[in-house]
C-alpha cells in the first residue's frame, strides 16, 4: 500500500522510525532483570529449531520472595467534606508494609451499604434542567419515555432494519436524529461537538471525546489456515488509516477545550479479524497457567511452564528448547514466574516470542500476515497517542468485546509503557476493564503489578460494561463458559473492591510522596459514587492533581454529573460524535441500558416533565429526589 496515499500513513511511518517497537522501558526496578537482558542471555538458544533431542534441563532455583509491591489497607481517619477535593497529604507514620507472596494487596472491604450518615453526594436534577429549552426538554422526555418500554427497545433494531428494506430510512433516521441521536451525541461538524463541549466546560464539566464508530468480527470472520487476500488486508489496512486520520481529527477538537481526554478505539486502528487471531491464544495460555499452579501459589516451575504451559500456544510444539524459553520468562531468574513474567515475556512486542502465536495450519492462531499488521496497528495506535501528548489531550483506550480484549489490552500496556512516564502528575493514557466481566479484577491487579515493574505509571478507568447481553450470548452459542458476572450484584461487589483497591494504593503513593496511579471511576450508580467519595475522605487523597475522576455518559444521570461539578470534584461526560450511520450501535447500546434500569429511567423522565409543567404554570421548583442507575 502506498505510503504517499494519506498523511496518517506518513505520520505513522515518520514516527514509527524515530520510536521503534520497544520490548521495555530502560528504568525497571532494580531487583528485576530487564527484558532486553533476558532475551540476550537467551539469544544463544535455538529456541525454535526443529533439532532433535531432549532439551537441557533448567535447574529452578529458590524463589526469591514478592515481585513489586503491594499496598495495606489504610485505616479511616476522619476528614471534614469541605476539604474533601483539596486534603493535605502529608506523610504520616512508617511506610506501608509488602503483602507476602501475593501480588494483590488486601483491600478492605467495600462492598457493604454505605454508611447512614450525611451523604457527600446530593444528586440535583435543577443544576442540569436549568440548561435546557422546553423544546429539549420534551426531546428528552420523549426518549426517555422510549427507553423506559423494554420491549420497544427490544424490538428497535428489527424495526430500523424494516424501515432499510421498506426504503424509508430517511424516515427513521429523522425520527432517531431529533430524538436519541440529538440527547446521547454532540453531533457530526465539528463547531457543534466543540459547541457542546464548551458548554460542559462553563458548568464546570471536562469532556472525554469519543468517535463513535465501532467495528467487529464479520460472520464469516477467518480464523487460520491461509493468508488472507492481498486486496481484502489492503482494503482492511485503508480503512485503519482513515480511523486513525479521524482520530488525528479528534485530538484536535479536544484540545480546543482545556483538559479534555479523547477515547480510541483499538478496533478501529487494525482488521478486527487480525486482532481476534492475536487474542484467541490468550485464554487457553491463562486456563493452562492456572492449571500448572497446582499450589495456588501464582508460580510455575520449570517443569509445569514445559509441560502445561508452553503447550497450550498454538506454536509451543515448535519450541526446541523450552529450558531456552523458560530463562527468557524468568527474567530474575529464581526458578519461578508468575502470569505477569509470562505476559512481559511472551508478548507480541517480543519478536522471539511471535512464532508461539503461528497456526499450525489449523483454525486456532495466527497468520504470519498479522504480526505485519499488528506492527501497523502499533504504529497508528503511537503517532495518534504522540498527537494527544503535543496537543495536551489525555487518552482513554475504550475496553470492547472480550474477543479482542487481550489485544486491546496489549496495544493499551504499549502506549501506557511509552508515555506514562517522567513523574508527570498529569497521566496520558488510561486503559479500560469491565467489571461485568468475571476476570476483570485480576487484570487490572496484574497490569498494575506490571506498571510497578516496568516503571510506568498504571491509570485505569472502571466501567461495569456495555456488552453483557452479547457477550452471553455467544458463550451460549459457542459453548463455553460466559466471561460476565452471573448476577448484577457480583458486578457491583467488583466494582467496589476494584475502585477500594486503587484507592488505597493512591493514598498509599500520596503518603510516601510517590506519584500515584490514577482511577476513573465511571459509572451512573450513585452508590458506587458515594462509596469513593466517602473513602476519598476517609484516605484523605488529594484531588488536586486528578488522581481520581469521575464520569458519565453525556445524556445520563445529569443530575449526578452536575452535582459533583458544583461540589469542585473532577467529572468527566463521554461526548460521542459521528455520523448517524457510524454511531447507530451506540445509540442502541445507549437504549438498552436505560431500558435495564427502569426505576432510574422513570424516575428521569418524571423530573423533565415536572419542570416542563413547573415553566409552563410559572411554578417554583420543589426539591426533585433523585434515583440511582445499577450501570
Amino acid at each position: 500500500m502506498p505510503t504517499s496515499a494519506s498523511p496518517v500513513v506518513a505520520a505513522v511511518t515518520r514516527l514509527n522510525a524515530t520510536q521503534p517497537l520497544r520490548p521495555f522501558v530502560a528504568y525497571a526496578q532494580p531487583s528485576r532483570l530487564s527484558f532486553i537482558q533476558a532475551r540476550r542471555a537467551a539469544s544463544s538458544a535455538a529456541l525454535y529449531s526443529r533439532a532433535a533431542g531432549p532439551s537441557p534441563a533448567h535447574s529452578p532455583r529458590a524463589v526469591s520472595g514478592v515481585h513489586g509491591k503491594a499496598a495495606v489497607s489504610l485505616a479511616a481517619r476522619g476528614l471534614s467534606a469541605s476539604a474533601l477535593t483539596r486534603a493535605a497529604a502529608a506523610p504520616r507514620g512508617a511506610p506501608a508494609a509488602a503483602a507476602k507472596d501475593s501480588v494483590a494487596p488486601a483491600v478492605a472491604d467495600a462492598t457493604g451499604s454505605v454508611g447512614s450518615g450525611e451523604r457527600l453526594l446530593q444528586p440535583d436534577a435543577s443544576l442540569a434542567l436549568d440548561q435546557q429549552s422546553v423544546g429539549k426538554l420534551l426531546t428528552v422526555w420523549m426518549v426517555y419515555q422510549a427507553c423506559g418500554s423494554t420491549k420497544l427497545v427490544q424490538m428497535a433494531p428489527k424495526i430500523l432494519k424494516l424501515f432499510e428494506k421498506l426504503r424509508l430510512s430517511w424516515l427513521s433516521n429523522a425520527v432517531v436524529r431529533r430524538t436519541f441521536f440529538a440527547w446521547f451525541c454532540a453531533g457530526e461538524k465539528e463547531r457543534e461537538i466543540v459547541h457542546a463541549m464548551r458548554r460542559l466546560k462553563e458548568s464546570g464539566i471536562g469532556s472525554i471525546l469519543d468517535f463513535s464508530a465501532e467495528a467487529d468480527l464479520p460472520e464469516d470472520a477467518t480464523t487460520a489456515g491461509g493468508d488472507l487476500a492481498e486486496a481484502a488486508r489492503a482494503h482492511a489496512n485503508v480503512k485503519a488509516d482513515a480511523f486513525a486520520k479521524e482520530y488525528f481529527h479528534g485530538m484536535h477538537m479536544a484540545s480546543q477545550v482545556p483538559h479534555a481526554f479523547a477515547a480510541l478505539k483499538i478496533t478501529g486502528l487494525a482488521d478486527p479479524e487480525v486482532l481476534y487471531r492475536l487474542s484467541m491464544p490468550h485464554q487457553p495460555l491463562r486456563d493452562a497457567f492456572l492449571a500448572a499452579d497446582h499450589d495456588n501459589d501464582g508460580r510455575v516451575d520449570y517443569t509445569q511452564f514445559k509441560d502445561t504451559v508452553l503447550p497450550a500456544m498454538p506454536g509451543g510444539a515448535r519450541v526446541a528448547s523450552p529450558s531456552g524459553m523458560f530463562s527468557m520468562v524468568d527474567a530474575n531468574g529464581d526458578g519461578q514466574v508468575d502470569w505477569v513474567d509470562i505476559q512481559m515475556a511472551l508478548g507480541m512486542d517480543n519478536p522471539l516470542a511471535r512464532p508461539l502465536y503461528l497456526s499450525d495450519g489449523g483454525a486456532y492462531g495466527a497468520l504470519e500476515s498479522d504480526f505485519e499488521d499488528y506492527e501497523r496497528m502499533v504504529a497508528r495506535a503511537r503517532a495518534v497517542v504522540q498527537q494527544a501528548a503535543e496537543k495536551g489531550v489525555r487518552v482513554m483506550i475504550d475496553a470492547e468485546h472480550t474477543y479482542f480484549q487481550p489485544m486491546i489490552d496489549h496495544v493499551a500496556l504499549v502506549m501506557q509503557r511509552e508515555f506514562n512516564t517522567g513523574g508527570s502528575s498529569q497521566t496520558l493514557v488510561y486503559n479500560t476493564y469491565q467489571m461485568y466481566r468475571t476476570d476483570a479484577l485480576q487484570r487490572m491487579t496484574d497490569d498494575y503489578e506490571r506498571g510497578v515493574r516496568e516503571g510506568w505509571r498504571f491509570a485505569a478507568k472502571m466501567v461495569r460494561g456495555a456488552y453483557m447481553e452479547l457477550e452471553r450470548g455467544r458463550a451460549a452459542s459457542l459453548g463455553y463458559a460466559s466471561p460476565i458476572n452471573p448476577t448484577l450484584e457480583a458486578t457491583h461487589a467488583l466494582y467496589d473492591r476494584g475502585a477500594a483497591q486503587l484507592l488505597d494504593r493512591i493514598a498509599t503513593a500520596q503518603r510516601e510522596g510517590a506519584v500515584p496511579p490514577a482511577l476513573f471511576v465511571a459509572t451512573h450508580n450513585n452508590e458506587s459514587i458515594e462509596r469513593v467519595l466517602q473513602q476519598l475522605q476517609s484516605l484523605q487523597i488529594d484531588t488536586s492533581a486528578e488522581p481520581v475522576m469521575f464520569g458519565q455518559l453525556l445524556g445520563m444521570q445529569d443530575a449526578t454529573s452536575y452535582a459533583l461539578a458544583k461540589a469542585n470534584i473532577p467529572i468527566y461526560k463521554y461526548v460521542p460524535y459521528g455520523t448517524l450511520d457510524e454511531v447507530m450501535p451506540y445509540l442502541i447500546r445507549r437504549a438498552q441500558e436505560n431500558s435495564a434500569v427502569a426505576g432510574a429511567i422513570r424516575s428521569e423522565a418524571a423530573q423533565v416533565m415536572a419542570e416542563i409543567r413547573r415553566r409552563m404554570l410559572g411554578r417554583t421548583r420543589r426539591a426533585h429526589s433523585v434515583a440511582t442507575s445499577s450501570l
